[in-house]
């Protein structure tokens, strides 16, 4: 039986793979088949109510329109969303499968990674629920994909290239205001390979120009529909809450000038640390409303507050910043990872049980055992760079690039025990990690040979 599997996979491993992929999604769907709503999701609905009526006037900045899109073009129904995440997730796969296969030149190995990746339980989960996560993963897999398969980090690659791919970058920057580290990471990234290999530069403004066109004029409109809605030049007025949530340890530390702010945050941070430590870095959104019953300010005046506040308590305390950035880099690495389910909403109380057990007993230390061995793995990936005096600069260096440029962004502006921060970098990750442990392999076979 394992040998006609085998045979099988081996002679036909698209079929084999989409009926796979298909499966396990189906698997869910008449198990769990649960639309699952989170407390972030009603932000998101309702940006997608306003995108369907075509209506942005006086909105309050709330969310960025890249994961509502999605929403409003399902009508807003959103079993239609969830369907469209349960195809982009069979999509996006077929382009990871792609791409360890055009990186290993071999199909049965890449078959296999991408079911590894679909063997992280919560990456099917994460397809339905209305966050940004699924989305987030497809176009992220179909990025790097694309950057392969058209060869984005050779030097005489067409121009159209460049800005199509600008396209991604926009679309992830408007699903999260933090992605656009993205296109300007690898128009960095490009510049350095061309300057430091010393090749023609003929194309070189050129394709900068390509790549960041379209995230940067989505960013200047985006940011211009917050400046006339609310008054405030912004991609979303959370970035104060994100500050505020760094600075929780020692938010106690603000001036007498901003008392009352100060005040309520603390009691509220220091009643929490009793009862539920674990949710001090929410401590902003415990005291919210009281903050905002109490200042009598408009949620974006509150949060530019928050904001102002946090940097100048970076500004004036940076040991206490620092600190708290490292433990936030620290908590990216899988600490709290959790499942995001409705655990009432399950067809099957021993599909229920089965995931749970597998989850907590199995998957959740896989899955940080494989955050650890993709750290220890680009420390040896960069200690090489190094060596060889910076000169390769290929996309295993620009996978480590985006994702350690990722963890430390997240870290210096948000607190990190939110296990959905390292969730999109997870196909990177399951990539970079295999391709490597299957080199190690091949190398030992040859020395034993």
């Amino acid at each position: 039986m394992l040998k006609r599997i085998n045979y099988y996979i081996n002679n036909h491993t698209l079929k084999a793979l989409f009926f796979s992929l298909i499966i396990l999604r189906l698997i869910v769907l008449f198990l769990y088949g649960s639309v699952t709503i989170f407390p972030d999701s009603k932000a998101y609905i309702a940006l997608g109510n306003r995108l369907l009526e075509l209506n942005l006037t006086d909105y309050s900045g709330r969310r960025t329109p890249g994961f509502p899109f999605l929403i409003a073009i399902s009508n807003n129904i959103l079993g239609i969303t969830v369907a469209i995440q349960l195809i982009l997730g069979v999509i996006g796969s077929y382009f990871f499968y792609d791409l360890v296969r055009l990186k290993t030149h071999l199909k049965t190995f890449a078959f296999t990674a991408t079911l590894c990746l679909n063997l992280f339980i919560h990456f099917i989960f994460f397809e339905f629920a209305i966050l940004t996560e699924a989305l987030s993963v497809f176009l992220i897999i179909l990025m790097f994909w694309y950057i392969e398969r058209y060869k984005l980090l050779k030097f005489d690659t067409p121009v159209k290239h460049y800005f199509i791919i600008s396209f991604i970058f926009s679309w992830l920057y408007l699903i999260k205001p933090f992605y656009i580290y993205f296109p300007v990471g690898f128009t960095l990234f490009y510049i350095v390979n061309i300057i430091i290999n010393k090749k023609t530069k003929t194309d070189l403004l050129l394709k900068s120009i390509c790549i960041l066109i379209v995230p940067l004029v989505s960013y200047y409109s985006w940011n211009m529909v917050n400046k006339k809605n609310t008054g405030y030049f912004n991609n979303t007025f959370y970035l104060g809450l994100n500050l505020s949530q760094l600075a929780t340890t020692f938010f106690d530390k603000a001036p007498e000038e901003d008392k009352l702010i100060r005040d309520i945050f603390v009691k509220h941070r220091d009643s929490i640390n009793k009862v539920k430590p674990f949710d001090l870095p929410m401590s902003v959104w415990y005291a919210y409303d009281e903050l905002l019953e109490k200042t009598r300010l408009s949620e974006q005046d509150l949060c530019n507050e928050l904001g102002r506040i946090s940097k100048n308590l970076f500004k004036n305390h940076p040991d206490l910043y620092v600190k708290q950035a490292i433990i936030s880099w620290t908590l990216f690495w899988g600490y709290g990872e959790t499942l995001l389910i409705n655990r009432e909403k399950f067809n099957s109380e021993y599909f229920k049980f089965f995931i749970l057990i597998i989850w907590n007993g199995f998957i959740k230390y896989l899955l940080i055992l494989f955050y650890v061995l993709f750290l220890l793995f680009s420390i040896k990936k960069l200690f090489l760079f190094f060596k060889s005096k910076c000169i390769v600069y290929d996309f295993d260096l620009l996978v480590i690039c985006i994702v350690l440029c990722g963890s430390i962004a997240q870290a210096l502006v948000v607190y990190g025990s939110n296990s959905r921060y390292a969730f999109p970098y997870l196909p990177l990750i399951v990539y970079f990690v295999l391709v490597k442990l299957n080199r190690l392999k091949s190398i030992k076979n040859i020395n034993y040979v």
